[in-house]
């Protein structure tokens, strides 16, 4: 398994400053042409990104299914409604995390505290030997 880093705001930097997706650190791959095409809007020349749907027809039948499927009302509804649930599963996801993590914090007070608890109950039975003993002499 590999895991890749991609620093999508400089590779957004190198295509606008370089006019294409061939020049210097990205070379002229399939990812990097899918990367130009998912960062389209920030890309100031479009006509990279219209050159990359002409020339491979993959990318241009996706940007087109992308297109054709975000004018229609309904599935663009029903896209929202699925971003909307992510959402929603996200902030209860990090609720809960926080939840927990409020939880162990507590218990590692309580515990800290009942040691305290514990020592406090300790001076007080070594003062109430100490006091017998000095009401003794």
């Amino acid at each position: 398994m590999e895991l890749h880093y991609i620093d999508m705001n400089a590779f957004v930097k190198i295509i606008n400053e370089t006019g294409c997706i061939s020049k210097a650190e990205t070379q002229e791959t399939m990812l990097a042409k899918w990367l130009a095409v998912i960062t389209e809007k920030d890309i100031e020349d479009k006509s990279i990104i219209k050159n990359i749907c002409e020339e491979q027809e993959e990318i241009g039948m996706a940007v087109s299914t992308l297109v054709r499927l975000s004018e229609d009302k309904v599935t663009r509804q029903a896209y929202q409604r699925r971003q909307d649930d992510i959402l929603l599963a996200v902030k209860k996801a990090n609720d809960y995390r926080l939840m927990e993590h409020r939880v162990e914090k507590a218990e590692v007070e309580i515990e800290r505290l009942h040691g305290v608890d514990s020592e406090n109950e300790k001076l007080r039975q070594e003062l109430a030997e100490l006091r017998s003993q000095l009401n003794k002499k």
